[in-house]
Formats: C-alpha cells, structure tokens, sequence
C-alpha cells in the first residue's frame, strides 16, 4: 500500500502529456515602406496627436459609457468567475451533513420513541496524476488572461470608430460651410446675370445656367445634413446616449504636417493586444488537449470520511464515532469512443487557432503596410489637391475679372464657379481621408493604453458591485 501511494505521488510529479512550447511566429526586420526622416511616434493615446480638446473629452465619455465595453466587462468577469472555479477543482472538497430524527414505534402496550442524531464530515480529493486538473485549470486561466486582451483590442477598435465618426462630422460641416457659401456667390451671379440679361447684354440661356448651377448646389444640402445626422448618432451610440442635437461642433479639419515612425514588425507582438490574444488563446488550447489526453488514462481519487452517531432507545443509548478511508482507481475500459472523440475534437482546436494566430500575425503587419503607404499616399494627394485648389482659386478670381470687362461669356464663368466647387469638395474629402487613414495606422500599430485603462474599468466595476 505504501509503495503504490509513493508511486502515485512520483507519477503525479511528471505528466507525458506535458503541453509543447509555443513559440511567436518570427516577423520581419522592417516594413516594406520606408519611413520618412521626419516622421514621428504617435503618443500612447494616439488621438492627443490631433491637439482637440472636445475629441479627448469625447474618448474619455466613451470610456465610462460605451455599452459595448460594458458587455465585455461583465462577460470577463464571467472568465474570471470561470477560472476560480477550475482552480477549485486543485483542492480537496470538504463536505459536512448532520441529521435530527425522532421516530414512533408500535408496541405491544405503548408505543415506544426513539431520537437519533448523527454527523458526518467527509474529504474527498482526486490525484492530479497525469495533470489533468492542472492543464484544465491553466487552461482556463489563459483564457481569462485571453478575455482581458479581447477587451484592450475592443477599448482599440472603439477609440478609432469614435475619432473616424468625429472627423466624418467635422467633414460633412465643412462641405455644407462650402456649398452654403457658394449658394449665396450663385445667387450673386443670378442676380448680375438678370441685370445684363434685361439689359439686352446676356442670353437667356445664360440665365437659365446660373440657375441650373444653383440648384446643382442646394441639392448637395440635404445629403451633407444627413451626413452630420449620421455621425453624430453614431457618436451618440457609441458614447451610450440618445441621439442629441450638435453633440459635437467641429466644423474644420486639423491639418497633419508629419509621418507616423511606425518602428518595426516585431513590435507588433507586444503592441497588438489581438496578436497576443490568438497566442494566449492557442495556448490554453494546448493545455485542453493535454487535459482531454489524460481524461483517457487511470484516475485516482483518495477518500475520508468521519461519522458520529447518537440514538436514543427505550432499551437504552447507542452512540459512538466511526471513520474510513478509500483509495480508489478508475480506468476507463468503454465508452464508445467518447473521450477519443473529445481528444480528436481538442487536437482540432489546437490546429485551428494554430492557424488563426498565424493569420492574426499576418494581417497584423498587413494592416500597417497598407496603412502606411495609404498615410503616405494621402499626404502626397493632398499637396497636389492644394496645388490644383489655389490654381481653381485664380481662374475663378480672373473669370470674374474678365466677365466684368466683358471679357469672358457667362458659360466659361460658371464652369470655373463649378470646377472651383468640385475641387474645394474634393480638397475636404482628401483631407478627411489622410486623417482616416492616420487613424487606422493608429489602430494598427496597437499601443500599450488600453492595458492601464481596463484595469481601471475594472476597478471602477468592481467598486459599484462592492457599494
């Protein structure tokens, strides 16, 4: 008996099933676009690169309200809840039950009575011989750990949506600012039309233009309306409220002067909390399938039980204590093929998310080399849009000029007031781009924020539980 509980003990020490080491994927030295000597790190809380104090009160909004991260607390703690409970699983269960009785018994000339009363207390306790209650309970531990880095990803996600939506509105304002201002310069020219057409000096068809002209530019209103409505409602959303007037006032875009320092590839390992997440997840993979494994080997379990029992008879008092201790052995000899069945399905997760930490490294440096030609593209977009806008400027300026010395028709008027809108529309939407595009290089970089800020969401959580 004693040599059979060392041999125990000396198993339970050293598992076969032991998880393989899994290693990050290696990355490449550096990016394929070449990074600019100007170029800048973007500060931890990326969206303070924009220097706008309403966008940093609006992220912190969106931190104490979004509901979205609130459902991702909660189903954290339910991870959390998870792993306690696994871990359990490593100590002995402790049980204790007590009864009272009272009985009445027929007799021959009075009835008789007796009283019992007993107690037990009972420990049980399984020898994790192969590590299966171990892989189990890291298992579960890497998937709570796994759950934490989910949520920094969504706190990622939901900053950039909030400052895409911010800029979206500050875009679809500065398009109706344009349109408005031409409305009112094509009203001018109708009316300068009109008088040189009752003066015989202009054709009706001139007229006619100029009027086309304007109701081009007013029906460009309602869409850009919409398009404030819209993001504005998606701020709303995404800050937990109902849909309010003028949630936000941004009516111009900030200017960007610099490139992003996107340092390199392997930095994506730590900054990316998604990358760290498939690895973790891959992991606790690992171990459920060395738990499944072992679920098909012996298993020990080791009992105690103390017992005290009192009864109180008419022929006189029956009491004492009594104990016991088991040893038990279990192997499994048929199941038709269950727990093969789960081992096979376990292998299949561990292969499945094998692959999807491979894709997840993969897009990840995918994601930022497209983000960075996109910064860099637009950026050069841009300065040729300007370029184009202030020479539409000065032809605009001399139609003007020359229509006044009666050197210019009417038609060619207009169409520099047309082609002068189109590229000022053109210059806005460039504009918002380079900044959507700045904003999912942000997003694809990672940062190291989000960490910091969920233990503080989680603090604040479990304060309001405590009160």
């Amino acid at each position: 008996m004693r040599s059979l509980l060392l041999l125990l003990l000396l198993l339970s020490g050293c598992s076969p099933l032991a998880p393989i080491a899994i290693e990050p994927q290696e990355l490449p030295t550096s990016y394929l676009q070449q990074t600019p000597q100007d170029a800048e790190l973007l500060p931890d809380r990326w969206w303070q690169s924009f220097g706008d104090p309403q966008l940093n009160q609006l992220q912190q909004q969106l931190l104490d309200g979004n509901l979205d991260l609130q459902q991702a607390l909660h189903r954290l703690q339910q991870l959390e809840a998870l792993q306690r409970a696994s871990a359990a699983s490593l100590w002995p269960n402790l049980n204790f039950s007590g009864s009272l009785r009272r009985e009445k018994n027929p007799g021959s000339n009075n009835p008789s009575f007796s009283n019992s009363e007993r107690a037990s207390l009972a420990a049980s306790y399984e020898v994790d011989l192969w590590n299966r209650l171990h892989d189990k309970s890291a298992a579960a531990e890497l998937r709570s750990a796994a759950g934490q880095l989910e949520v920094q990803t969504l706190l990622l996600s939901l900053s950039a949506q909030l400052t895409e939506q911010y800029f979206l509105a500050a875009e679809q304002r500065a398009q109706l600012q344009l349109v408005s201002g031409q409305i009112g310069h094509y009203r001018e020219l109708i009316e300068t039309i009109g008088n040189r057409y009752r003066a015989g000096l202009a054709e009706a068809r001139e007229l006619y233009q100029a009027r086309q002209n304007l109701a081009r530019a007013e029906a460009l209103l309602p869409q850009y309306r919409t398009g404030v409505t819209r993001a504005e409602n998606s701020i709303a959303l995404l800050l937990g409220k109902l849909p309010q007037q003028q949630l936000t006032k941004i009516d111009a875009l900030p200017e960007l002067t610099s490139a992003v320092d996107a340092g390199l590839p392997a930095n994506l390992l730590t900054q990316r909390p998604d990358v760290t997440a498939a690895l973790t997840n891959l992991r606790a993979a690992d171990r459920e399938l060395a738990a499944a494994l072992a679920d098909r080997l012996p298993a020990i379990n080791l009992s105690a039980t103390a017992y005290y029992s009192a009864t109180q008879l008419a022929s006189g008092d029956i009491n004492g204590s009594f104990w016991s201790l088991a040893l038990g052995l279990t192997q499994p000899l048929f199941d038709g093929g269950r727990r093969a069945a789960e081992s096979d399905r376990q292998r299949a997760v561990r292969d499945e998310q094998l692959a999807g930490y491979q894709k997840v490294i993969l897009t990840a440096v995918q994601e930022v080399e497209t983000a960075l030609i996109a910064d860099q593209n637009s950026a050069e977009r841009q300065k040729w849009l300007q370029q184009q806008l202030q020479a539409s400027q000065q032809e605009r300026l001399l139609a003007h000029d020359n229509y006044r010395h009666g050197l210019l028709s009417s038609q060619d008027l207009l169409g520099s007031e047309i082609r002068y809108l189109e590229i000022s529309s053109q210059n806005i939407a460039a504009q918002r781009q380079w900044l959507s595009n700045r904003i999912s290089l942000a997003r694809a970089l990672g940062g190291d924020w989000m960490a910091a800020e969920l233990e503080q969401q989680q603090q604040t959580l479990s304060n309001k539980r405590d009160k």
